[in-house]
């Protein structure tokens, strides 16, 4: 008897992980949803073709894994977006080629996508930046506001010309 109720408990286990992961959105879901479907590629600033700053996002892993590389005179960064498969959330981590890092999460906030970033320079000086995405008439905004300052700021992203 034990043994078969031991079975039956981690058979009943196995469905429900397998149930419960089958039915998680993936990050590929969470973006169409949010927007920002066509974000896949790279974004520059519109004066100097990426010369001050580019952003480009890649498929690390399928649907799953989102690269992030930023590009900026002196602040180059990496970063990768997933969700964690527990919460649903969808996470964020970064690190720059100074030696900073971040760590953050992506919410909707006002109906945008809003990723709220702690990062750590290599000064060891913290900050909470949130960091705005939205998709409008083919140009990516960017929204900036620094927590811990109040500063705040805008930029519009086109895609790369060749």
């Amino acid at each position: 008897m034990k043994n078969s109720t031991l079975f039956a408990l981690v058979l009943s286990a196995m469905f429900l992980i397998s149930g419960a992961s089958s039915r998680a959105e993936n990050l590929a879901e969470i973006l169409e949803s949010a927007g920002l479907g066509t974000l896949i590629g790279t974004w520059v600033d519109q004066d100097t073709n990426g010369q001050a700053i580019s952003l480009t996002y890649t498929w690390r892993i399928e649907d799953r894994v989102l690269g992030l590389s930023i590009k900026v005179p002196g602040d180059n960064s990496e970063g990768l977006i997933a969700v964690d498969p527990e919460s649903g959330e969808v996470m964020h981590v970064s690190a720059d080629e100074n030696g900073g890092v971040g760590m953050g999460q992506w919410a909707e906030e006002n109906g945008v996508a809003t990723l709220t970033l702690k990062t750590v320079d290599s000064d060891k000086k913290e900050e909470t930046v949130k960091v705005s995405h939205q998709i409008e008439n083919g140009k990516l905004i960017v929204g900036l506001k620094n927590v811990t300052s109040g500063d705040e700021g805008k930029i519009t992203l086109v895609r790369r010309s060749e």
